[in-house]
């Protein structure tokens, strides 16, 4: 078992997450292979190497048949028009029987729906409604999905025992969603801040720097621990997860490997 420590100085989501994983030696067989066991269409899945401001990372990526602009710049900050494709809706139950059917180990299957489960109490809340008739939209789209599982699969592979944060904070101004502009943080990631009363710093940035998968995973894996500042510790390894979006910061999620 290992202790693993999230950097998330240049924000944090879900496909940032995997890809600091895979990064770690996270074995990507085995990843398309719990994938592949969800029998979900319409994607492809992508992993590769890429510069993000002087930093080689990897980069975890979803690609949608349809596309839903999630990492259009112009898009999400209201600087453009698009009519996005209504992607099928589910709710946390079909969600859970998707993951039940699938392949994935019993350690990996928990992570997963606890993950979601945070995410639909969120948006409950957000929206006013009980648990059970959460809609998922944004987190329900086929990435989303696809990026929660992976995150499980990722970690029970790595085999990681303890889990820290450092360095979570978010950007300023609005976000365009499918529900129209909302304010930085979104109602979904101050509603999941909120649950584990839970206050970070924000920084100069007009960006969106963590998105609600990334901070129900976040949640879930690392209960918002955070190293101690005297705490001393060595870095065994080190990998970088990238981000889509492109802005003044690098767009890097680092994760270390600690001891």
């Amino acid at each position: 078992m290992a202790d693993l420590l999230f950097d998330c100085y240049s924000g944090v989501s879900g496909d940032m997450i995997v890809g600091s994983l895979l990064d770690l030696g996270a074995d990507a067989n085995i990843l398309t292979n719990a994938i592949n066991s969800l029998n979900l269409t319409d994607f492809t899945i992508k992993i590769s190497k890429i510069n993000k401001k002087g930093t080689l990372a990897t980069d975890f990526d979803v690609v949608l048949k349809e596309n839903n602009f999630d990492h259009d710049m112009s898009y999400l900050y209201g600087n453009k028009k698009i009519s996005t494709t209504k992607f099928e809706e589910r709710n946390l139950q079909k969600i859970d029987e998707i993951i039940e059917k699938s392949l994935l180990t019993v350690n990996a299957k928990q992570i997963a729906k606890q993950i979601f489960e945070v995410v639909a109490k969120a948006e409950a809340k957000a929206h006013g409604v009980k648990i059970e008739d959460v809609v998922f939209h944004e987190s329900g789209a086929m990435d989303s999905i696809i990026d929660i599982v992976s995150i499980a699969v990722c970690i029970d592979n790595l085999n990681i025992d303890n889990i820290f944060i450092t360095n979570l904070r978010e950007g300023k101004g609005k976000i365009q969603t499918r529900v129209g502009l909302l304010p930085i943080p979104t109602p979904a990631v101050k509603n999941v801040l909120d649950m584990y009363d839970v206050k970070i710093a924000t920084c100069d940035e007009s960006v969106e720097l963590i998105t609600p998968t990334g901070i129900a995973a976040i949640a879930v894996l690392t209960k918002f621990k955070n190293i101690e500042k005297d705490r001393k510790y060595s870095i065994l390894k080190t990998g970088y997860g990238a981000g889509k979006r492109d802005y003044n910061l690098p767009c890097t999620l680092k994760a270390m490997i600690i001891q």
